[in-house]
């Protein structure tokens, strides 16, 4: 049972009661259509995530199978060689958009490749192949982090409504509800005990 809040029992601290439950109240239904609108946010982007995490594995495997060709008709040294070169010049553009309150960005990347520090004829066409796909995941991890990010974010952010919901619906409006009717219940005995007393007075200066 929830305990009743320390304030005495008086008309006037009954309307402020009333009067503070009510914003409570109120707080309660925003929070509640907060969460409503996270949820419905957080699992579209899970679906997004779940189809993004499977194209990043395929991704990432047709990169590391390029190299690996590359490496075998190359060889090593030249391939380690090549790597220590820049293959892109890449700008990074952040935007914040926001939902229910919470930032989220989006990340906007623009990659201009660098030619490659080396003649066609000194290497094989499965270097280039390679190079693309590494350039490709580059461009999805940029894509693909916006959605990671904001699934994290609106996830948290989820977890803290959740909690401040929880803690209004057990503890806080049952409070205030239950030292509301204690102070009702006692204003009321008092007015009856006024009656009483009102009445026996007249009786005596009657009689």
């Amino acid at each position: 049972m929830a305990e009743m809040l320390d304030v005495n029992p008086t008309r006037g601290v009954l309307l402020k009661l009333k009067e503070d439950l009510g914003g409570i109240q109120t707080r309660h239904d925003l929070l509640d259509r907060k969460r409503e609108v996270l949820i419905r946010e957080l699992m579209e982007r899970l679906d997004q995530a779940r189809e993004l995490e499977k194209r990043q594995q395929e991704l990432f495997e047709k990169a590391h199978r390029g190299i690996q060709v590359a490496r075998m008709r190359m060889g090593s040294d030249l391939i380690e060689w090549i790597n220590l070169s820049p293959t892109a010049r890449v700008k990074v553009d952040i935007d914040v958009s926001t939902v229910m309150g919470l930032r989220i960005a989006a990340v906007d990347l623009n990659i201009e490749p660098v030619l490659p520090p080396y003649g066609l004829g000194d290497t094989s066409a499965a270097l280039d192949e390679a190079r693309q796909r590494w350039l490709d995941v580059l461009r999805f991890l940029a894509d693909a982090s916006e959605t990671f990010s904001s699934v994290w974010r609106l996830a948290m952010e989820l977890r803290k409504t959740q909690r401040q919901v929880n803690a209004l619906e057990s503890t806080i409006i049952p409070r205030y509800q239950r030292t509301i009717g204690f102070i009702e219940e006692r204003l009321e005995e008092d007015e009856r005990e006024d009656i009483v007393h009102a009445k026996k007075i007249k009786e005596i200066h009657s009689g």
